[in-house]
Parts: C-alpha cells; sequence; structure tokens
C-alpha cells in the first residue's frame, strides 16, 4: 500500500510539472508575435502558479477541503488538455487527462486530502 501511495504521489507530481510545461511550451510554438508569446507564457505560467499555490498545494493556508480540492484540480488541469488539443496533440491531451483522473481518484481512496 505505502508503495501504491508513493507512486501515486510521483505521478501527481509529474503531472504539475508538465502541466506548467506545457502551459509555457504553447503560447511560445503558437503564437507568432515574438514579444507577445512571452508575455502569454509568462502569464499563464504566473496564473496557474498563483492558483494552486493558493488553494491546492499541500502547505497552503487556505487550502480547499474534499469535494472542492478535486473540482479544482480537475479545472486547472483543463487548462493544459484544451492546449494539447488546441495544437492538435489530442492522444496526449487524453492520455493526460485520464492519468489526471486516476490519481485524483487514488488521492481521495488513499485519504490523501485529510
Amino acid at each position: 500500500m505505502f508503495l501504491l501511495k508513493w507512486l501515486n504521489r510521483l505521478l501527481a507530481f509529474s503531472l504539475e510539472i508538465i502541466m506548467l510545461i506545457v502551459a509555457v511550451y504553447v503560447p511560445i510554438k503558437t503564437i507568432v508575435s515574438p514579444w507577445l508569446k512571452y508575455a502569454v507564457a509568462a502569464g499563464l505560467l504566473l496564473l496557474i502558479i498563483l492558483l494552486w499555490s493558493i488553494w491546492a498545494a499541500p502547505t497552503a493556508t487556505r487550502r480547499l477541503k474534499l469535494p472542492y480540492i478535486v473540482i479544482f484540480k480537475f479545472l486547472i488541469y483543463l487548462i493544459p488538455t484544451y492546449l494539447l488539443f488546441r495544437i492538435g496533440m489530442r492522444n496526449y491531451g487524453w492520455m493526460f487527462y485520464a492519468l489526471v483522473v486516476i490519481t485524483e481518484i487514488a488521492a481521495v481512496l488513499f485519504n490523501e486530502y485529510n
């Protein structure tokens, strides 16, 4: 059981990092204007980090409780999923969000949000 919980935490952290990478990669690759692509990438990155640090980080002072944390995570993970769909990487978008659903179900089953 300990190994499964540890693997789920590792997968959840990996998905968080992938979310940030996609939020920066897609605007840089799709927006033509040189200054606008970096501004959008930085703004999107800062928005995700800010929202995550307020409501979803394990050490957040205003961390959401069940079921709101799960709903928040499902909603914030829609951003990179949508971006992957926008650049034509639909299979990666589906796989990414399927892993999000799996990790959130496992987190609830392992009582990670208590």
